[in-house]
């Protein structure tokens, strides 16, 4: 989780979780889950995920996504134009700030760990391009000790 950021911002990452989980009351357990992929339907955790990203300044309190905080705060190593097509692809209204903040995250992580929130593969034709890709290598492989 905190692989391309300063220690600095660690910090405040972990203080911005640990101020949410309180002022929430969601279930430590359910975060863990959900950084794993597990995005359990929690009322509790879908506030938890809207408070993490009002602190961080990513959205406002009726969950509307602030696009230039998040370009701007988006880590030098990290391809800044495709983490934004993600984002607008990902952009969509629950039932209220914390639902809409929750689907949003929940998706951008389907696209971004290549699996839907669940931890299965993120789609069929997805894996059927891996298996032709490795059969292709395969075949170059096979084809090249012949020659």
């Amino acid at each position: 989780m905190f692989q391309n950021y300063s220690e600095e911002e660690r910090d405040r990452i972990r203080k911005n979780r640990d101020g949410c989980v309180l002022e929430t009351k969601v279930d430590p357990n359910l975060i863990s889950r959900a950084d794993a992929g597990d995005f359990v339907d929690d009322e509790k955790l879908k506030c938890f995920t809207k408070c993490f990203y009002q602190k961080a300044g990513f959205v406002t309190e009726s969950g509307e996504l602030l696009l230039d905080v998040i370009k701007a705060k988006i880590p030098d190593n990290v391809d800044k134009e495709k983490a934004l097509q993600v984002v607008e692809k990902c952009k969509q209204s629950g039932k209220d700030a914390c639902e809409t903040v929750y689907l949003v995250h929940k998706c951008y992580f389907e696209y971004t760990h290549g699996k839907k929130a669940d931890g299965s593969e993120k789609s069929q034709e997805k894996q059927e391009q891996t298996q032709e890709s490795e059969a292709g290598s395969k075949k170059e492989a096979t084809t090249e000790g012949k020659a």
